[in-house]
């Protein structure tokens, strides 16, 4: 058996956490573009009006969640809610904080894999119909 000194065992968990922390950090930051990259993407309608935001009811925005592994994540319907919606700022610091949330909950020691998932039963139909791109996006500013 072999002992290890205390100095290096300080270290180690020193190093430890200071990925830790930077995983962290990582994780919020892909958050934040998240929602930040969902209320600015554009995109040109049939009409060929451009359409900024990738807001109509909320939903989408609202069902963004970051998972560590199996579980529901977060999945908001559209159905029955206000279209068009102007409070923008409100919804997207709402989604953010909703993020934030799941971010705690996160032990980063214990973890070797996280996920941002989109649980909205519509999410294909703003990524690709509606031609928002969001995680497409998101995987080429974070090289993922």
């Amino acid at each position: 058996m072999m002992n290890i000194n205390q100095s290096l065992k300080v270290k180690l968990d020193k190093i430890e956490g200071l990925a830790e922390n930077a995983l962290e950090d990582q994780v919020r930051k892909i958050a934040d573009a998240a929602i930040d990259i969902t209320l600015t993407s554009s995109r040109i309608d049939a009409k060929g009006r451009k359409k900024v935001g990738a807001v109509d009811t909320g939903a989408y925005i609202s069902s963004f969640s970051i998972t560590y592994g199996p579980g529901r994540p977060r999945g908001k319907s559209s159905r029955r809610k206000p279209r068009k919606r102007t409070d923008l700022y409100q919804l997207g610091e709402s989604a953010r904080a909703d993020l934030y949330s799941d971010i705690e909950r996160l032990d980063f020691s214990k973890v070797d894999r996280v996920e941002l998932r989109n649980n909205s039963p519509h999410a294909e139909l703003v990524e690709y119909k509606h031609a928002y791109y969001i995680f497409a996006k998101l995987e080429r500013e974070f090289n993922v």
